[in-house]
């Protein structure tokens, strides 16, 4: 089967956890989902399952879940930031990986049936003979998205289930060359499918082996007393999340949101999609409030208009007012913002049918759900580029390789922890040096190894409290250096692009992030006041190593050393060449290998760890 070179090239260095030995690029990488009980499932699953659906049923995914009253999924999930120019806001995404998010196989040339996504059972029996002709699906599908576009012999199939149990393909996309629009079908169905336990089955077909042949699926509905032309919808719906009116920021600590001027602050922005065939007059409305109390914090629009009228089946972006007098200079607690983005399209409940003048609705299908977009904005202690929410992961597989995220304090302020989302419960234990600089052109003004911890919730991050406060000011730097030749997995945010903002070293030199798009899920926790000074300092029993990083394999031990042993980060001991010195010894070792290794030295009888680097 002829594959694409160009993306198996970059497959086989985005392999987890199989080919360790290929080194490259900050990779984007799946994530395990199943060890995690996401708030979003805790949520769907509180919902009790009906025995039969009836008609009509739509889904549109705008929720940002996967509803199980509707459907039964396997590696399928629903993404609120992977599809372009989707239908509404939130699309089903399918790929080569399982609901764990690990892939199906670890044959990098396997190629088969992946992810799938199955209706609950639907009630098509008992219909008469007039509506039996009239019962039709529709759904929109993209290829790719902003994930991987899948190959010209991957597909996505959709298959009937028929009165007999069995199973039938009814319609088959196949992949190409390049992204496509959100594209609708809309597929009749016949005698055998109208039945009173008939279910449809999404299929996609590519590599088993990882995140790799993405398909969307948005806006699946079915009904009777429809026709094969029957393609708009009484639906006006946001297709985006509301960008920050922070700019590139999501989240900013208070003192920082407190010294904002207006020329810093943004509109809102957003898109609409006209999914009827008919112009319509609509209004939109922006607020910024406090999330707790829902008191409006800034009123940026007010059902204004849109001009001109939004034509038939039209997609406009659109942004609000820019926020000014934003800051309220009392405020000395920190606090969470929401900003909120709402349609007045004129959408109700689908219409059931209309006698005498009254109208009866379906209460299942309510196409306001999606005229409502609403984004929390925290006003912390932090600075972040992410939303909270894991699509992917990312990272590097080359030991002593770091990752770099710049942050820009606007006035001299003091890191004081770092927040990580660690994505892999099986990296739980691994050690990792949490890292501070004030340029990456010089070394980091801060170095502290921390062990990865577990967590209950994918979406949780782990705050590392550091063992001073730094100064910064301007660009500053925060990130981490791995021990292992194995991914380490750092969740990915593809809602909001700071790709720019990502740096990446695993050869002595810095690179821009290129391949992965989307926001590193690293945080950096600040204060303003500076740190207090150490209660007891005991500088006088204090082992000194220097230089370090290590300059020609020879490094002088200042002080009272009785002893002397180095170790690498396997924790095998090296063998040394130890020489008297005056206030000290110095150590020779022979080692081609860069990277950081443990030096353990004696003074009476008390041992102290110093850990130096080999560049």
């Amino acid at each position: 089967m002829k594959r694409n070179i160009a993306k198996l090239g970059l497959f086989l260095c985005a392999l987890i956890g199989v080919f360790h030995h290929s080194f490259g690029q900050l990779r984007q990488l799946s994530v395990n989902r199943s060890d995690y009980v996401s708030y979003k499932q805790q949520n769907i699953n509180s919902r009790v399952l009906a025995d039969t659906l009836e008609l009509p049923f739509w889904d549109d995914f705008s929720l940002g879940t996967l509803d199980s009253t509707k459907w039964e999924s396997n590696g399928a999930y629903v993404s609120l930031s992977v599809g372009v120019g989707a239908p509404s806001l939130g699309a089903m995404l399918l790929d080569g990986t399982k609901a764990n998010g690990q892939p199906y196989s670890t044959d990098i040339g396997q190629v088969n049936l992946t992810d799938q996504i199955t209706s609950q059972p639907i009630n098509l029996s008992g219909l008469n003979d007039e509506e039996q002709g009239t019962v039709y699906l529709s759904f929109f599908w993209q290829a790719g998205g902003k994930a991987e576009i899948p190959d010209s012999d991957d597909f996505l199939q959709l298959s009937f289930l028929d009165s007999l149990g069995n199973w039938n393909v009814i319609w088959t996309q196949y992949g190409g060359d390049s992204i496509q629009a959100f594209q609708q079908e809309i597929i009749p169905l016949d005698g055998i499918y109208l039945h009173g336990q008939f279910k449809m089955m999404f299929q996609s077909s590519g590599r088993l082996a990882g995140p790799f042949d993405s398909w969307l699926l948005d806006y699946v509905y079915l009904n009777k007393n429809r026709t094969v032309d029957d393609l708009s919808y009484p639906d006006r719906a946001l297709t985006l999340l509301n960008s920050s009116f922070l700019g590139k920021y999501t989240a900013l600590p208070l003192y920082e949101f407190k010294a904002l001027s207006d020329t810093v602050l943004t509109s809102i922005n957003n898109q609409f999609y006209n999914l009827n065939d008919r112009f319509r007059a609509m209004e939109y409305s922006a607020e910024i409030r406090d999330k707790d109390s829902q008191e409006p914090f800034m009123v940026l629009n007010s059902n204004t208009p849109f001009n001109p009228v939004p034509l038939a089946n039209e997609r406009r972006d659109f942004a609000s007012g820019v926020p000014t007098e934003l800051v309220q200079q009392d405020r000395e607690e920190v606090f969470d913002l929401e900003s909120i983005v709402y349609l007045s399209s004129g959408d109700d409940y689908l219409i059931d049918e209309i006698v005498n003048g009254d109208t009866t609705y379906f209460s299942q299908v309510d196409f306001r759900i999606n005229d409502t977009a609403r984004t929390t904005i925290p006003i912390r202690d932090y600075y972040a580029f992410d939303r909270g929410t894991v699509d992917y992961a990312a990272g590097i597989n080359q030991r002593s390789g770091m990752v770099a995220i710049k942050y820009h304090a606007s006035s001299p302020a003091f890191v004081n922890a770092l927040s990580i989302n660690f994505t892999n419960p099986a990296q739980a234990g691994t050690a990792v040096d949490l890292l501070v600089w004030s340029s990456l052109d010089d070394e980091p003004v801060f170095a502290k190894e921390v062990i990865i911890q577990p967590k209950e919730t994918l979406e949780d991050f782990t705050k590392f409290t550091l063992d001073t406060a730094i100064q910064v000011e301007g660009d500053f730097y925060v990130g981490y250096m791995q021990f292992t030749n194995d991914f380490i997995h750092i969740g990915l945010d593809k809602s909001n692009d700071t790709s720019s903002e990502v740096h990446y070293n695993i050869s002595g030199s810095w690179a821009p992030s290129e391949q992965v798009i989307g926001s590193l899920m690293i945080r950096a926790h600040m204060q303003t006041e500076g740190p207090l000074p150490p209660e007891t300092p005991e500088t006088e029993s204090l082992i000194k190593a220097y230089p370090n990083p290590v300059v020609n394999d020879q490094i002088f031990l200042e002080g009272d050393v009785d002893d002397v042993k180095l170790f690498d980060t396997f924790g095998r001991e090296i063998k040394i060449d130890i020489n008297e010195a005056e206030n000290g010894k110095f150590v020779n070792f022979t080692t081609n290998r860069k990277g950081v290794y443990l030096i353990k030295a004696w003074n009476k009888n008390s041992p102290q760890l110093i850990r130096i680097l080999v560049k």
